[in-house]
């Protein structure tokens, strides 16, 4: 019951990470909610807590929309009375050759993963000033640390790479009331990776040291951890959750 009392808001909460991530934090405690543009996802998500004897709050929303943003976080604030752990989960990848990528694709990728990550923070952390504690954890990627950046999702890998400047920057402008972290999951079994060519998930499985996707639940504990108080004195960090896959 780590996070007793606390209350955090989780975007792209529908499916995947962002809807492990919701569940194991209302499992400790949490007063949750999350974030999505798809409600039938949603809808899922809080009748698995409900099964499970808790209760989830919901709110519709693109991270990319500025006006949408405010409005869910105003929201969830007086749903909560305040909000103690951001995490910016919400993404979307477009794999598209080199010579076929658009500038429509790069914006719409950086509209989401990057801009959108800036603009919950942003929103979030006014409140949490006011009430000088809070946790904001953001969802990099493999692909954004370095050479790890791959050629059919440049523009994911650049927007990924993009949120661990973010996340130092955040961390140096937020302190010392709100800690600023990222988790940089590795290939991970989710709705996104699932219809991947087997092939495909051979070779992620074999490119890492562990030898094995990650379960949503390896990247949830990390996300867990770097909002539970064990991280109190970690801001600006990179966690990296990827099987040893970054070694190569």
């Amino acid at each position: 019951m780590r996070f007793k009392d606390k209350a955090a808001l989780i975007t792209g909460g529908g499916r995947g990470i962002g809807a492990t991530t919701a569940l194991m934090l209302l499992a400790e405690g949490a007063n949750v909610g999350i974030v999505d543009v798809n409600e039938a996802n949603m809808k899922k998500v809080s009748e698995t807590a409900q099964a499970r004897g808790y209760g989830l709050k919901t709110f519709v929303g693109d991270v990319s929309k500025k006006e949408q943003v405010e409005s869910f976080m105003e929201a969830f604030v007086q749903t909560f009375g305040r909000i103690d752990i951001l995490v910016n989960n919400a993404g979307i990848v477009i794999n598209r050759p080199f010579f076929e990528k658009t500038a429509e694709d790069w914006m719409k990728t950086l509209q989401v993963n990057l801009i959108g990550v800036f603009l919950c923070a942003q929103a979030a952390a006014r409140y949490m000033l006011r009430q000088k504690s809070g946790k904001i954890i953001n969802i990099s990627s493999i692909r954004g640390i370095e050479h790890c950046g791959r050629e059919g999702v440049m523009d994911y890998s650049a927007s990924k790479g993009a949120v661990i400047n973010l996340t130092k920057t955040m961390a140096k402008e937020l302190a010392p009331y709100i800690n600023v972290n990222a988790v940089a999951p590795g290939h991970t079994l989710t709705e996104m990776t699932e219809p991947l060519p087997q092939e495909v998930k051979r070779s992620m499985i074999e490119g890492a040291y562990l030898k094995r996707m990650a379960q949503p639940e390896d990247i949830a504990k990390a996300i867990l951890f770097m909002a539970s108080d064990d991280a109190n004195f970690i801001t600006g960090q990179v966690l990296l959750v990827d099987g040893g896959f970054s070694l190569k």
